[in-house]
């Protein structure tokens, strides 16, 4: 080989990059873990670790208010209860009012005055069979029976003239058909206030 060609030889081989070789060496052990691959991993976990405390919050945060909401429940339903019993015992005590009322009425009632007025006019011609006071509207109201219509009549002009109570109005009237003597089955109103406002 000339020295033209060797030199030429040398400066093809200086020209040209030179391959890295490869040391495989099996018997080795491996590199540790780079330090990036150990901060990804504990990143990581501390996200892990994060997410797990927030989704903890959260639970107890929804825990908390549906207990609230149930407390509330608990209270709005006790407050319609209380609300309820309220308005019963009003309804209640009204209802206790009107019937102390209505018994104040009947013990207002001049029973004596009626019993007097009605005694005093029957006669023998006419039977009482009933006597109801209405102290809301200061009447009584009776039913009787007569021997005939012109027994009821007189018993009634009678209770008029009477005084005590007026005016005696014939509310109804029938003949018992049923019964041989057929007497007449009637029934009147009177009020005792208005006989009171005539005396006047």
């Amino acid at each position: 080989m000339t020295l033209v060609e060797t030199l030429a030889s040398i400066v093809q081989r200086l020209g040209r990059p030179r391959a890295a070789a490869l040391a495989l060496d099996f018997g080795r052990p491996q590199q540790r873990p780079r330090m990036a691959g150990m901060l990804a991993c504990s990143l990581g976990a501390l996200l892990l670790v994060l997410v797990m405390w927030q989704s903890d919050l959260a639970h107890e945060r929804v825990a908390e208010q549906e207990s609230e909401l149930a407390s509330l429940g608990v209270k709005r339903d006790a407050e319609q209860q209380r609300q309820a019993r309220g308005a019963g015992s009003g309804a209640d005590l009204e209802d206790r009012v009107r019937r102390a009322n209505r018994v104040i009425r009947q013990l207002s009632t001049p029973w004596e005055d009626v019993f007097k007025a009605i005694e005093s006019t029957t006669g023998g011609n006419v039977t009482m069979l009933s006597l109801e006071s209405d102290p809301v509207s200061a009447e009584v109201r009776a039913a009787a029976e007569a021997r005939n219509t012109k027994a009821m009549i007189d018993y009634l002009e009678r209770l008029r003239s009477d005084g005590r109570l007026s005016p005696a109005i014939l509310l109804s009237h029938q003949v018992m058909i049923e019964d041989p003597s057929r007497p007449i089955r009637f029934t009147f109103s009177a009020s005792w206030i208005s006989a009171k406002h005539a005396q006047n």
